[in-house]
């Protein structure tokens, strides 16, 4: 004696929900690669005290909203195009002015460069404002940037330019262009330091 005749449709949804936990099995892939801009820190353990050092303030930088994520993206003509391996382990405004920081204080020994408001008044205070900061499918990374030095009075600029540098990309892939990124912030803070120094030095 035959039982009675299931309707196909009543299968349906454990059909659909095993051909998406299949897709997913399918398309799922290794979380993406975190990177983050700057050369890598000594392991070298040293203290140096900081006491009485005059002190330069690097402000947040302004970026364009756009790039200003944790996407890691290379720009084709109007395309802006997220990598699907790597990501930024910050966001992008945050790790400039993290590097910035790092690559000025190594370039002026006899400061203290700091990205946290001190309780002195700060000698010098560094403010950038970037155009356009991207890898590009051409093989270029490019950064374009206005920088500007205040003194402790804060009432005008005592240095002020536009910077544009371009460094090619030594091969593919996230790392490359991470690597070029870092290249470019490098060449934007020896500009800033040698400015600084320059003034202080007048």
């Amino acid at each position: 004696m035959r039982g009675p005749r299931q309707h196909p449709w009543r299968s349906l949804p454990c059909i659909l929900g095993t051909l998406g936990i299949a897709l997913a099995a399918c398309t799922s892939g290794p979380p993406p690669t975190l990177y983050v801009l700057g050369a890598t820190a000594s392991a070298t353990a040293k203290s140096v005290s900081e006491m009485r050092l005059p002190v330069v303030l690097v402000k947040p930088v302004i970026i364009p909203d756009y790039v200003d994520t944790t996407d890691l993206v290379i720009r084709n003509g109007g395309e802006v195009i997220p990598s699907r391996t790597g990501r930024w382990g910050e966001r992008l405004s945050v790790g400039i002015r993290r590097t910035l920081t790092s690559s000025l204080a190594d370039r002026l020994p006899g400061m203290k460069v700091t990205a946290v408001q001190p309780p002195e008044r700060p000698v010098r205070q560094v403010l950038v404002d970037v155009d356009a900061f991207e890898a590009r499918t051409d093989g270029l990374v490019v950064l374009s940037a206005r920088w500007s030095v205040m003194d402790d009075s804060g009432r005008g600029p005592t240095l002020a330019e536009h910077f544009t540098g371009t460094v090619p990309l030594v091969g593919n892939g996230d790392a490359a262009i991470v690597a070029a990124m870092t290249k470019a912030l490098s060449d934007l803070a020896e500009r800033i330091a040698v400015g600084i120094a320059s003034k202080l030095h007048a």
